[in-house]
């Protein structure tokens, strides 16, 4: 079995091996609260299924198009590398933007969109079980959400950056295609799962995100607002102090892009792929 999948599934024994002592001692508890990591509730040879896909690569000699590129692209937004409107196709500029983000983040730079381009993006993403997009969240993660699960699921989801129920919805359609635990939220091995899903070949034609924009019936429903998410196009600046030296600031592919607080993530080379939830 892949050493990337022992955590999360010696979690699971160990959590069905509890379980099963209580109800051998009579003891009656009231029901936990629902698991913030999927891989509780998703069955183990789904996981290993999931896991055991070949991420898909891309690169200037194999250029798609695919909604995959966008979506990297947009997921990079969110990390502060800056790309407007990006497109379906690896060209010159998505792999002079790729190399960017493997040079700073300190992973293997070649340019190409490949598994640990992948892996690094989902563990700055998700970087813990209980991370995830979810409803009421906003930003450059949502629209990858979105224009994966409208690609790939034919989600028919509207193009503004909040997580609405629609897209909520959207995801646990695509969780019970994949046999994922269905709850909603988008997190690691919804990442997984869908990047890996086959198809995707239909763009999204991307609008230009407003801030704040969301639909009216969810800020409605909203009691409370939800905290943008880090790398959402209204972050503020990071200090002054703990800014990049000036010849290694990242590459803003065209002008007046959003401006995204740089995440400061601390990325050893050759980094392996971190087992979570979702």
């Amino acid at each position: 079995m892949p050493e990337q999948l022992t955590s999360g599934i010696a979690r699971r024994v160990a959590s069905l091996a509890t379980a099963g002592a209580f109800a051998l001692g009579s003891v009656v508890m009231l029901a936990p609260p629902a698991a913030a990591d999927d891989y509780e509730r998703t069955p183990v040879e789904i996981i290993s299924q999931i896991e055991a896909r070949s991420w898909p690569q891309y690169s200037v000699g194999n250029p798609g198009p695919n909604v995959d590129v966008q979506a990297a692209l947009l997921f990079l937004n969110g990390l502060g590398y800056i790309t407007q409107n990006p497109g379906c196709l690896y060209t010159d500029r998505v792999e002079s933007t790729v190399r960017n983000f493997e040079r700073r983040e300190g992973i293997t730079v070649n340019g190409v969109l490949d598994s640990t381009t992948w892996v690094k993006i989902r563990n700055m993403h998700f970087p813990t079980e209980a991370d995830a997009y979810k409803r009421g969240d906003r930003g450059w993660g949502v629209l990858a959400v979105k224009v994966l699960l409208n690609s790939k699921y034919n989600a028919g989801l509207s193009l503004h950056e909040y997580y609405d129920a629609a897209t909520e919805n959207a995801v646990r359609n695509a969780q019970r295609s994949l046999g994922i635990g269905v709850d909603g939220a988008f997190g690691r091995l919804t990442y997984k799962g869908t990047i890996t899903a086959p198809g995707g070949s239909t763009c999204q034609n991307l609008p230009r995100i407003a801030q704040d924009e969301r639909p009216a019936a969810d800020a409605e429903s909203e009691a409370v607002e939800r905290p943008a998410r880090e790398g959402a196009p209204e972050v503020a600046q990071k200090p002054a102090e703990e800014a990049a030296p000036e010849e290694a600031v990242r590459e803003t592919v065209e002008e007046e892009a959003p401006e995204v607080a740089e995440k400061s993530v601390e990325a050893p080379a050759g980094e392996t792929e971190r087992v979570r939830g979702y």
